[in-house]
């Protein structure tokens, strides 16, 4: 049972084509790279379950992605790609900031990433 993978992570999107409902979200993010002007940061809010994560994470990886398409979404297929599929990507950390919220929290967030 240790293969056991909960469905909205098995069958999260792996990219902007495929996030539903947040169409707009993946457009702005899309011209943004298009553009090449990206902001420092993003703030992904709203309620659970309308994507902010799955967003986030294919944001990540084409900004990560060493053969991004020619529509700015992710190879997944090149190193960095088939790293973060396998959680095991080192340019990218994924914090969950609703249950890391304290300074000692974000001390620790700090260390690891140094």
């Amino acid at each position: 049972m240790s293969n056991f993978v909960v469905s909205a992570r098995k069958y999260r999107p792996q990219r902007f084509d495929e996030v539903v409902w947040q169409q707009h979200v993946s457009q702005t993010l899309k011209n943004a790279l298009q553009s090449d002007h990206l902001a420092h940061a993003f703030l992904f809010c709203g309620p659970r379950g309308v994507g902010k994560t799955t967003c986030a994470r294919i944001l990540a990886k084409v900004l990560n992605c060493q053969h991004p398409t020619a529509d700015f979404e992710p190879c997944n297929s090149c190193d960095n790609c088939t790293s973060f599929n396998h959680n095991a990507s080192f340019n990218i950390t994924e914090l969950d900031a609703a249950s890391n919220n304290s300074v000692e929290h974000i001390r620790a967030l700090i260390e690891q990433v140094r």
